[in-house]
């Protein structure tokens, strides 16, 4: 009985791990459609061409991706009260194929063969990783030495904008690579603090139970936000969101497991989790590429060595 209760709470996890990365990451294509329009919108103004206007439209359009991208923290608790965190961050590359098909129907980016291999590839090092843990079940994270992963959080909390801020002028490529890790990585450890805090009486909760665990609990709702700023802080740069989501779902997915391997006594990456990073590594490396292989429209739309959002 107790083998097929967590049999059904590792599944349950995984279904809400697909379904909320899906919402996820068409959150994000919503969100840049509708800094698009919004754009679209005041250049017609600066023209003074008297068409109509789309800024309200594109204030919705913006606004839904908002609440889409907001229930994040929502998807996180319910896998968590039905198993490990691991098991819910390992489902998230899948959504990249939802945002991949928006991007280039919708958004019209331009991608290319190399780009939507590697994307293909991200998914795959996330299904590696999500067997590796149905293969060997993973601890629970309220078993984790809490100041180790409050020190891991807090070192990325702060390196995250002070890195992102350097990066300003670099290639095109090196930016969607880098807004997508520091991103991803806050997002995943809001997922790892909630896995830490939700527990009661030494067992899974939707909710924690002692004082100290509610001050984590949180505290993890600041990494959802820098996430999300980060995200914002990538539109204004106009870098594109598909090849940015590839990367930000290396960090999403790898983060997690690190920090359990890191601070769960017993706990270590076997073959097939490490099997499954390695791919994701070369997913992410294939979605990236020179400057001189985007569309022309591309490159303006993010130039080197300027930062409208600085």
């Amino acid at each position: 009985m107790v083998a097929t209760s967590a049999t059904f709470g590792i599944g349950v996890a995984l279904v809400v791990g697909v379904i909320g990365t899906s919402v996820i990451h068409l959150s994000k294509g919503v969100m840049k459609l509708g800094i698009v329009r919004m754009r679209e919108d005041k250049g017609r103004e600066l023209a003074n061409t008297g068409a109509p206007t789309l800024a309200g439209k594109g204030r919705s359009i913006y606004i839904a991706g908002m609440l889409m991208n907001f229930t994040n923290p929502l998807w996180v608790i319910v896998a968590n009260r039905f198993a490990p965190t691991v098991y819910y961050t390992s489902m998230y590359g899948l959504g990249l194929v939802s945002l991949l098909v928006f991007s280039r129907l919708v958004l019209g980016e331009h991608l290319d063969r190399r780009r939507i291999t590697g994307a293909m590839v991200v998914v795959l090092g996330t299904l590696l990783i999500g067997a590796a843990r149905i293969v060997s079940p993973a601890s629970p994270l309220f078993l984790a030495n809490r100041t180790t992963v409050l020190v891991i959080a807090g070192a990325w909390a702060l390196a995250a904008p002070a890195v992102a801020r350097l990066m300003r002028g670099a290639p095109i490529p090196a930016q969607e690579l880098m807004f997508g890790l520091l991103g991803g990585g806050l997002a995943a450890l809001e997922a790892v603090l909630k896995g830490v805090s939700q527990s009661v009486d030494g067992a899974a909760s939707f909710l924690p139970g002692a004082g100290p665990d509610w001050w984590i609990f949180a505290v993890s709702f600041l990494g959802a936000a820098g996430a999300f700023g980060m995200i914002q802080w990538s539109y204004l740069r106009r870098c594109r969101v598909a090849i940015m989501a590839a990367s930000y779902d290396v960090s999403y997915v790898a983060l997690p497991l690190l920090v359990t391997a890191v601070a769960v006594s017993g706990e270590r990456v076997n073959a097939l989790s490490v099997l499954g990073l390695l791919v994701l590594g070369t997913g992410a490396f294939l979605t990236q590429g020179t400057a001189a292989s985007l569309e022309p429209a591309s490159v303006e739309g993010c130039e080197v060595g300027k930062d409208p959002g600085k």
